[in-house]
C-alpha cells in the first residue's frame, strides 16, 4: 500500500471532512457538458482550497455507470528521473479508504520500455495522491486506478510511451492529466512581467491552452519552451494529446489563480480544468 502522504496538508484527513468539501466543490462546479463520451480530463493538483473548485469541474462530467477505471498521469516534484514510474504496491491509501490498483495493466506496463519503478519518486509525490479523493467521491467503489508519475521526457519519448499505453485502453476508461499552470513571483524564479501581472499571466496561460485545446502537442510544447511558462504537468498534457483519438474535442471548463483567492498578484499560481470528449469513446 502507498500510504497519504500529504493528507492534511494539501486537503483534510478527516474523512467527512474531506467528503463534505469535496462535495462542496461538486455541487459549486456547473461545466459546459462537452459534445460526446468523456475521455479525459486534465486537473489541477495544489492544495484543494486553490484549485479544488476548479478541480470539481473536471470530476463533476464524470459518468459512475460508465467510468471503472482511472488512468492517471501526473508530473514529479520531489524525485528527477527519465521516463514513468509506477509504484509497485497494490493500492493507494487516502482518508476515504484505499484504491486498488489495476494489477494486470501495470504490470504489463512494467514491461515495456520508458517504464520502471522507483520508490522514492511515490514517496511524497502529491500531484497523484490529490487527484484520488475527487475519484472516490465521483466513482463507484471498486473502481481501479493505473498510476504513473512522469519524470523528465525528450520530445521524442511523449509518443511511443502514449503508444504503449493505448495498448491497455479500454471503453470507459478515464485518463487524469494532473497539472497546474503558470508558476509566477519570485518564490518560483519566474518573474516575467513587472506590469500588468494578471491580465498577462492570464495571456500567457490562454497560449498554452489553446494548443492543449487544438491537441497540437508540439504546438504546445514549443509554446512552453518558448516562453518559460512553469507548466508542471506539461510533460503529463502532452501524453494525454498523443492518446486522444482523431476526433476528440476540448473544452476549457474554469480557470483562475491562487490570486483570484488570495488578492495576491505578485506570486500565483493557475489552475485550469479542461476536459476532452468524442463520439464513440476510445477506439477499440
Amino acid at each position: 500500500m502507498r500510504e497519504a502522504a500529504v493528507a492534511g496538508i494539501f486537503y483534510s484527513e478527516d474523512p467527512a471532512k474531506l467528503k463534505q468539501e469535496i462535495q462542496g466543490y461538486l455541487e459549486n462546479a456547473k461545466p459546459e457538458k462537452p459534445d460526446g463520451e468523456l475521455l479525459g480530463i486534465v486537473s489541477p493538483h495544489a492544495g484543494y482550497g486553490y484549485s479544488g473548485q476548479a478541480a470539481a469541474y473536471g470530476f463533476k462530467l464524470v459518468d459512475p455507470e460508465r467510468v471503472r477505471r482511472a488512468i492517471i498521469l501526473a508530473p514529479s516534484h520531489t524525485f528527477a528521473f527519465q521516463g514513468v514510474s509506477i509504484a509497485q504496491v497494490r493500492a493507494y491509501e487516502t482518508p476515504l479508504g484505499l484504491v486498488p490498483m489495476d494489477e494486470d495493466a501495470c504490470t504489463h506496463l512494467m514491461k515495456q520500455p520508458h517504464f520502471n519503478a522507483i520508490p522514492e519518486v511515490h514517496k511524497r509525490e502529491h500531484s497523484l495522491e490529490v487527484q484520488l479523493p475527487f475519484l472516490q467521491v465521483c466513482l463507484a467503489e471498486g473502481f481501479q486506478i493505473v498510476p504513473m508519475v512522469i519524470g523528465q521526457l525528450g520530445r521524442e519519448d511523449h509518443q511511443p510511451i502514449a503508444e504503449t499505453i493505448k495498448s491497455i485502453l479500454q471503453s470507459g476508461d478515464l485518463v487524469v492529466a494532473s497539472s497546474d499552470f503558470t508558476h509566477q513571483g519570485p518564490r518560483f524564479g519566474y518573474v516575467p512581467y513587472n506590469a500588468d501581472v494578471k491580465d498577462r499571466i492570464k495571456q500567457l496561460d490562454m497560449g498554452a491552452i489553446e494548443g492543449v485545446l487544438h491537441r497540437d502537442r508540439n504546438r504546445f510544447l514549443d509554446y512552453v519552451q518558448e516562453t518559460g511558462a512553469t507548466i508542471c504537468g506539461a510533460h503529463p498534457i502532452a501524453i494525454l494529446m498523443d492518446l486522444l483519438p482523431e476526433n476528440a474535442r476540448g473544452k476549457l471548463l474554469a480557470y483562475y489563480t491562487s490570486g483570484d483567492i488570495t488578492g495576491d498578484d505578485a506570486e500565483s499560481v493557475s489552475y485550469a480544468a479542461i476536459a476532452f470528449s468524442a463520439s464513440g469513446g476510445w477506439p477499440s
